[in-house]
This record gives C-alpha cells, sequence and structure tokens, in this order.
C-alpha cells in the first residue's frame, strides 16, 4: 500500500512551518518547485499493492532522499543526522512542518532500490535530464563521450587474501552444515598470510612463494573435504559459492575473466593509462555529456558488467538517449580509445587523426578545436567520482553498478540547474534594483 504526504495547509500552534522560516529562494526550494513529483508517483505506483499491508514510505519523500544523498555524498546511514537538522532538506522532501526525527529507517532505501531496479532509477535519471528544457536541442547537436571506471568497495585483490576467504568461507560452511573437518587451518591460514606480505623484497620473496602455495594447498584440501562430504542437497544448495572458490584457488596469472572479489564476483580490473593507479577494481561506466560552451549536463550513462571496448559502449548511450526521448547529436568526440567505426545510428564519431590534405585551413581549425572541446568531459568525470559517489560503488548486487551510475549523473544535473535557478533569481533582483542597465543593453 503506497504511503501519502499529508497534504495540510492548517496552521498547528505547537509546530512551525517550514515555509515560515526558510528563505523562499534557497536554491533546494527552487529546485523542488520546479521538479514534476507527481510524474513518480505516476510511474512507480504499479510496484506496490492496491489496499494490502501498513502504508509503504511516500514516493515523494524517498526519491527526494535519494537525490539529496548523492548531492551531498552522503551514506544511507548518514542521511538521517543532516535531514533532522537542515529545514531545507526536509522542504525538498515535501514536508509540512519541521520534523525532529527521520520519517523512517535507512534499510528502507535498499527496499526502495530492489522495487524499482535500474529501469526505475533510469526514469529518475531521464527526468533530471529533461528538467534542462529548451537546452537539450541545442545540446545534443554536438556531444561529448567517454568512460570511466566506478571502483567497487572491494579491497585490493591478491592470490593470498583470496585463498584465506576460501578457507574461512569452507570453515563456516562446514559449521552451517554440520560436517565434520579434519582440520579447519585458523592459525595456520593466518600467518601464511602475514608472510605473504611485502613479497617482493629480496629477503622476504622466497618465504612469500612458499606461503602462497601452501595457502592454495589448503584452500583446495578444504574444497575437496567438503565435496566429500557433503550430501546431494548440500552440494545444491552451495553449488554456486564452491563453483566461486574453485575459480578463485585455480586461477592462473593471465587466465581471463578472473575473480576479484566474492561478495562482487562481476568486478574487473581495468587499466586506464593512468601513471598513478596502473589498474582500477571495477566496473566501466560510458558517459555522453553536451557539446556546447557553458553548462553541460548528462545525457546518458550506463554502467556495463564487461570489460568493454570503448568504441562499443557508445552505441547503447545513444540508444538509451533515444528511448529517452532527447535527439541523437549530429556528432559525438571520442579519444583515440573509440576507434573502430565512423558513425553508429547515424551520429558521426568524431576521432583525434591527421588532417587530410584536402582539409582547408578553416576546416583544419574547425576539427582542431572540436577535438580540444573533448576534454571538456574529463572535469565532469572528475566532478562526478569526487562529489557525487561515482569514485567508489558501495552499493551490492550487479544492479548497484547502473544505480550508482545513474544517481551520480542526475545529481551532476540537478546540481546545474540548482545554479541556472540561482543565477536566474539573482538576475531578476539585479534588474529590478539597476532597471536602467537592461535598457541600455536592450537598446
Amino acid at each position: 500500500m503506497i504511503g501519502k504526504l499529508p497534504q495540510t495547509t492548517q496552521r498547528n500552534l505547537f509546530r512551525a512551518m517550514l515555509k515560515d522560516f526558510i528563505n523562499p529562494k534557497h536554491e533546494l526550494v527552487l529546485l523542488a518547485e520546479k521538479i514534476d513529483w507527481q510524474y513518480f508517483e505516476k510511474e512507480f505506483e504499479p510496484l506496490y499493492c492496491s489496499n494490502n499491508g501498513s502504508p509503504s514510505v511516500p514516493i515523494r519523500l524517498m526519491v527526494a532522499c535519494l537525490m539529496l544523498k548523492q548531492l551531498y555524498n552522503l551514506g544511507d546511514e548518514a542521511l538521517p543526522g543532516y535531514w533532522v537538522r537542515d529545514a531545507y532538506f526536509q522542504y525538498f522532501c515535501g514536508m509540512t512542518f519541521f520534523e525532529h526525527e527521520f520519517p523512517f529507517e535507512p534499510s528502507d532505501f535498499s527496499h526502495f532500490r530492489k522495487r524499482i531496479g535500474p529501469a526505475g532509477f533510469e526514469k529518475i535519471f531521464a527526468c533530471s535530464v529533461k528538467l534542462h528544457g529548451k537546452e537539450l536541442p541545442r545540446q545534443a547537436r554536438f556531444s561529448l563521450s567517454d568512460t570511466t571506471v566506478q571502483e567497487n568497495n572491494v579491497t585490493f585483490p591478491t592470490d593470498a587474501k583470496l585463498c584465506k576467504k576460501v578457507i574461512d568461507g569452507c570453515n563456516r560452511i562446514a559449521e552451517r552444515e554440520c560436517i565434520e573437518q579434519r582440520q579447519k587451518f585458523r592459525k595456520e591460514s593466518k600467518q601464511l598470510v602475514r608472510d605473504t606480505y611485502n613479497g617482493k623484497h629480496p629477503k622476504r620473496s622466497k618465504k612469500a612463494r612458499k606461503a602462497k602455495k601452501r595457502l592454495k594447498t589448503i584452500a583446495r584440501h578444504q574444497i575437496r573435504e567438503l565435496e566429500r562430504k557433503m550430501s546431494a542437497g548440500q552440494k545444491l544448495i552451495h553449488a554456486g559459492k564452491l563453483e566461486l572458490y574453485k575459480r578463485a584457488v585455480n586461477q592462473e596469472k593471465n587466465d581471463r575473466d578472473k575473480v576479484y572479489s566474492f561478495h562482487k564476483p562481476f568486478t574487473k580490473c581495468i587499466s586506464k593509462g593512468k601513471p598513478h593507479k596502473q589498474y582500477e577494481f571495477g566496473n566501466k561506466v560510458g558517459i555522453v555529456s553536451g557539446g556546447v560552451k557553458g553548462r553541460k549536463i548528462i545525457l546518458a550513462v550506463k554502467g556495463f558488467m564487461d570489460n568493454v571496448f570503448d568504441g562499443h559502449s557508445i552505441e547503447p548511450l545513444l540508444a538509451q538517449m533515444q528511448a529517452n526521448g532527447i535527439a541523437l547529436p549530429g556528432e559525438i568526440a571520442y579519444d583515440r580509445g573509440g576507434k573502430g567505426r565512423s558513425e553508429v545510428m547515424g551520429v558521426k564519431i568524431l576521432i583525434p587523426s591527421l588532417p587530410k590534405e584536402s582539409d582547408t585551413a578553416c576546416q583544419k581549425h574547425v576539427k582542431r578545436t572540436k577535438h580540444r572541446r573533448r576534454a571538456a568531459i574529463e572535469p565532469i568525470i572528475g566532478h562526478l567520482k569526487s562529489d557525487f559517489r561515482m569514485a567508489q560503488n558501495y552499493l551490492g548486487g550487479e544492479a548497484g553498478v547502473e544505480i550508482n551510475a545513474f544517481m551520480s549523473a542526475c545529481a551532476w544535473n540537478l546540481r546545474k540547474m540548482m545554479e541556472k535557478l540561482k543565477k536566474k533569481f539573482l538576475l531578476f533582483i539585479y534588474k529590478l534594483i539597476f532597471p536602467q542597465n537592461f535598457v541600455r543593453i536592450a537598446a
């Protein structure tokens, strides 16, 4: 059953109404009035029961909290503390009176994410794009695109760490299924992991190699013992986990599709050629942004489960733009990593290359300008990572990769809209104070 926010304009003698003491021209207040909250109510209503059970958290409240969480780089557990002491957060969420307690448990964020899935978050992102209205057709003539790595919240993977986790996981399965083991190797495996530290040092390399080899031997022994002593039903229950353990223990240095994490097995090792970070462990994310000068918004974003070639990430992004009703650009500027196709879905792909002999000086200048402008997407990616929670994905499951990417891009677009509304209001005030300046400009 869908919960509803109380729609009341009646005053309360013992409670203060938010609109009485907040600044009506604050950026969050202006943004709250700009967003069409009824759109989310209509889209997500079919996902709830019609009349059974207790009322859920209101959809307006939940969507607004998710936006604030990404806008201000807050976690599920951190948002309630900020929400209780910030009147503008509460007004943005549709509250009438100032509240002294957060209205629901932080775990409800996880339930809501599972309920609407990546498709629901794509609708939230599409709404943030359409907020910019008249700017979309103009920005869609020329766009920028690039890929980045959204790292997962995993430890730096090593063979020793993975083998230790396999040993501990086998011990947990044996305890849960009441299987008697010959030995648990808890103390020995713990010391062996310590022996692998700083394994490239000349005085420790031999000991480290022996420790790694011993850890693999123990892990394989534990897996074989479990398979030997488990019943057919038990094997069926733990088949997926045991298969993952086998892959982790038996994988070699040059293997493909390696296991880097057990709680996020879809994690990939991606190298983007950064001198300060040779490898990143996460998933690739493709982005398309507007290419005109000035305020740029993100038009499409997509998280990929596989380590796709950069040039192959363009078509899914363009398909997403088309599905969301956004006009496809005439040209997309890409770096040299997107070589391979000169045109995708009728959109020309611009890759930096040597000019043709037949090009005039004007044509060379236009091409050079467009390729230089492509670098404008790099600071967008930097802000997405540092300000809007794309640096590390804390959400679980494969769906979390796309959900975090959608909400990070949504937060960027909302921030751009807040800047636009604030600037528009300041210009309105300036016009009231100095009308003669606007008359002179118009003349």
